[in-house]
């Protein structure tokens, strides 16, 4: 059974990032009776995160994926590496792209694999956002990885990054971070559309299926056949 720090301010947060999606891409007009819907929604969220997110839950722990998940991974963390905080989801009205790790705003944000910088913008839902297009594994197509509501962007385009380098800082900016403080990841595998090619990040860890793997030096030397990711944030 999912734990209430795992699940219950997650499915409240994302409960109304579909609405903002959709008033910002498709012109929907939020109305009074929605805004104090999720001023409540979010309010509530956050001070439920206020009491989970106590020190001993800033590392090694990771979100249960609650009831409306279809294929849930069992995830295992290291003890030092900064939590997650709401899983991968892909159930059409309620999605959730990537998951969220938790960390103090200016946290370092690394490339979780090797690359080259294709997007570096700003945009209001979102924020501060970096793209990296990884080199064709074996099927000779190409995986994307996206760092979301960064504080700070130190990564341009055109720029070649290596795994584990510096890309950015964490932060709280665009409105759908809602001041939480946390790194927003998605993976595109094989595929340029968030739709159809967004896939659970926990699927492509270099250690495993659901094995969150801490960046080291030792993974430097790793071949690109296989799509393989480490951590985008350090492990203390």
């Amino acid at each position: 059974m999912p734990r209430v720090c795992d699940d219950f301010p997650l499915r409240a947060k994302s409960l109304t990032e579909p609405v903002f999606f959709r008033s910002l891409i498709l012109g929907w007009k939020i109305d009074w009776v929605q805004r104090m819907r999720i001023f409540l929604l979010f309010t509530g969220a956050l001070l439920a995160l206020s009491g989970c997110l106590s020190d001993e839950k800033a590392f090694g722990t990771a979100a249960g994926y609650g009831r409306s998940y279809h294929t849930p991974i069992d995830v295992v963390m290291p003890a030092n590496a900064p939590s997650i905080t709401q899983q991968f989801r892909k159930i059409e009205g309620n999605e959730h792209y990537g998951f969220d790790i938790h960390a103090p705003i200016g946290t370092p944000v690394l490339a979780a694999a090797g690359g080259k910088v294709i997007r570096s913008y700003w945009g209001p839902a979102f924020g501060n956002q970096i793209e990296i297009l990884h080199p064709a594994d074996s099927s000779g197509k190409t995986s994307r990885t996206r760092y979301v509501h960064l504080d700070d962007r130190i990564s341009v385009v055109g720029d070649q990054v290596a795994r584990g380098q510096q890309i950015g800082t964490l932060g709280i900016s665009g409105f759908l971070s809602s001041g939480f403080p946390h790194l927003h990841f998605e993976t595109l595998y094989r595929g340029t559309s968030i739709v159809r090619s967004a896939r659970d990040p926990n699927l492509f860890w270099v250690d495993g299926e659901g094995k969150v793997t801490c960046y080291a030096p030792k993974h430097d030397g790793l071949g690109t056949d296989t799509f393989l990711l480490t951590y985008p944030v350090p492990c203390n």
